[in-house]
């Protein structure tokens, strides 16, 4: 019995039971364990505690010193001895050596011998690229567990800690069971081995929702059910939202067996991964980790699309081609993502495609539809069905995103206007030349430091993102019979940018380089009367200037620091469709 006088001594850990049959059944039970409690000095063979890091209820744990080898350490204090078969398996799991492992020492008689890893557990929501690098490690450690046969079975984020370096480890690999259950093995041994990763007082919910769903029924698991875990992580550092949800153990652990979750929020470069992670039948889920780590490395921008518009009842398929870089070099993996957009009920999109643009973060997409009235900005999700109309951008025409993806400018009415994704009435920077689209088309660029570019026939001028006056940095040229500016870009420094010049003068016309510190420098990068446009480079692989040819989408090699073109074109895709009329707005990045 539990002595509420005394207080000392015992743990509380309240843990569901289960059944391994198809109905669920839970119910609660309080298990009183004694728990040896060391103050600072003790010893544990040569180990000797310097002070409390925890406790739960399968023990407690302790810092300590290894005066053996003067190195501190970790030790987990189990409440019960270990049985010879534990101490078997976790002596296995002391054979993994990995980066992303948090070593397991050595094994006493109820106690594990860690190492002591100095960080915090990762918690969403986290910048995309943030997420996906703690995401490869986690990955990595995982792979090397079940290439020796081990599954963790209790992956979470309180068992993954980020050091000061943004180095991971994976904690608490000695929970893990070698191989799956052998056909000896007994029903509650089962339970129970299934169970031993949630007895942690306060802590069963927490599990409860990592548990794939074969685990959560008391089946037999393998390297699958932490692959499901793996999702749930990664699901919980980009949404910041666990995927299932419970106010109990009996209501998490059904809507893990039963519900879907919520996508709203989850980039669309990470969707699929977690989708095939988070697939409820583990026949048809992702079989090996190392699948996950190639998922994981593939580019956002590796997907081409196809933006669908009928103006005046005629269809025609419009590319959409965010990036080149891995159709220009052989990769392991490559994959290119094909798909129409229709547009919302009741609208048409406008003839005139130059509303159309992916936001730097590939996550939505702002286009230009008109139903009754004027044309207006719409905005989409790209792992949504569903757009939403942009109030306030009636007539709104050439919009272009802030770095941050979090705001939209445009132009209407003959002014340069802001809109923020967060609602409100969008807010007028500057009066703006929009003038009538012929032969020359215009657009913006906004850079980090909130400097706004954009284009009219008579040059390109700048203005603070915030408002202001514009100044003309680069002007029409009369002598080079220059008439007409369109489609700045900034490059990555944020002080370089291109720009299209139009002119009467074929060998004029082209996309040129400039620069904020001396715009009257102009570099002709390219002859051609059509946009071009910089896709960034990508895991080691050089920058490329898109551009069209006729009707066919090139890339080419672009070194943004020297500012040239390097090596030789290369084909992307055939039969573009052109409108003359937009100078080469029929496809985008």
């Amino acid at each position: 019995m539990y002595d509420a006088q005394k207080g000392t001594g015992l743990n509380f850990a309240v843990f569901a039971k289960f059944e391994p049959v198809p109905v669920l059944h839970t119910g609660l039970a309080i298990i009183v364990r004694t728990v040896p409690t060391l103050t600072p000095g003790q010893r544990l063979g040569p180990y000797e505690v310097v002070s409390v890091l925890g406790a739960g209820g399968m023990g407690e744990v302790y810092r300590a010193r290894d005066t053996r080898l003067g190195r501190e350490v970790a030790i987990k204090v189990s409440a019960e001895r270990f049985s010879e078969r534990f101490e078997r398996e976790a002596r296995a799991v002391a054979a993994l050596n990995h980066p992303n492992v948090c070593t397991l020492h050595d094994v006493g008689p109820n106690y594990l011998v860690m190492e002591l890893v100095e960080g915090e557990s990762p918690k969403g929501p986290l910048p995309v690229e943030t997420a996906l690098d703690y995401a490869r490690q986690i990955a990595d450690a995982l792979e090397a567990a079940h290439e020796k046969g081990i599954v963790h079975r209790d992956l979470k984020p309180e068992n993954i800690k980020i050091k000061p370096d943004g180095t991971v480890k994976v904690l608490d690999f000695g929970l893990a069971k070698v191989a799956p259950a052998s056909a000896g093995e007994s029903q509650a041994e089962a339970r129970a081995t299934l169970t031993m990763g949630a007895t942690e007082a306060g802590m069963i919910l927490g599990t409860a929702a990592y548990m794939a769903p074969e685990q959560a029924r008391g089946k037999p698991v393998d390297k699958r059910a932490d692959i499901w875990a793996f999702g749930v992580v990664l699901y919980e550092m980009l949404a910041g939202r666990k995927p299932f949800k419970g106010d109990d153990v009996s209501e998490m652990l059904a809507s893990v067996i039963k519900d879907d979750p919520e996508w709203d929020g989850i980039p669309a470069k990470a969707q699929r991964l977690l989708r095939s992670c988070l697939e409820k039948d583990p026949k048809q889920r992702l079989r090996d980790i190392a699948d996950a780590r190639l998922l994981l490395e593939e580019p956002a921008q590796q997907q081409a699309m196809g933006l669908r518009y009928v103006p005046a009842g005629v269809m025609a398929l419009i590319a959409a081609v965010v990036t080149a870089l891995w159709l220009i070099q052989p990769v392991p993996v490559t994959l290119a993502w094909r798909f129409a957009v229709e547009p919302p009920p009741d609208t048409i999109f406008s003839f005139r495609i130059t509303g159309t643009e992916i936001s730097p973060d590939g996550r939505f997409l702002v286009f230009r539809a008109s139903g009754s009235g004027a044309p207006s900005l719409w905005l989409r999700p790209l792992d949504s069905l569903a757009a939403r109309p942009l109030p306030g951008t009636e007539g709104a025409d050439f919009p272009f995103w802030s770095p941050d993806s979090k705001s939209i400018a445009f132009f209407a009415r003959g002014e340069l206007m802001r809109a923020d994704l967060v609602g409100g009435t969008p807010a007028v920077l500057c009066e703006a030349d929009s003038g009538e689209v012929g032969l020359v088309s215009m657009g913006g660029t906004w850079n980090r430091d909130g400097v706004i570019l954009f284009a009219t026939r008579q040059g390109v001028l700048r203005v603070p993102a915030s408002g202001g006056m514009p100044v003309p940095i680069v002007a029409a040229d009369a002598s080079r019979q220059e008439i007409g500016f369109s489609y700045p870009q900034f490059l990555p420094d944020g002080k370089h940018f291109l720009y299209g010049i139009a002119s009467t003068d074929a060998g004029t016309s082209g996309v040129y380089a400039g620069s904020l510190d001396r715009p009257q420098d102009r570099v002709q990068v390219l002859k051609t009367e059509a946009k071009a446009i910089y896709a960034a480079p990508i895991a080691g692989r050089p920058g490329n200037l898109l551009f069209l040819r006729g009707r066919t989408l090139l890339a080419q090699n672009f070194d943004a620091g020297k500012i040239r073109l390097q090596g030789d074109p290369t084909p992307l895709a055939e039969d573009i469709a052109v409108l003359p009329s937009v100078r080469g707005a029929a496809f985008w990045a």
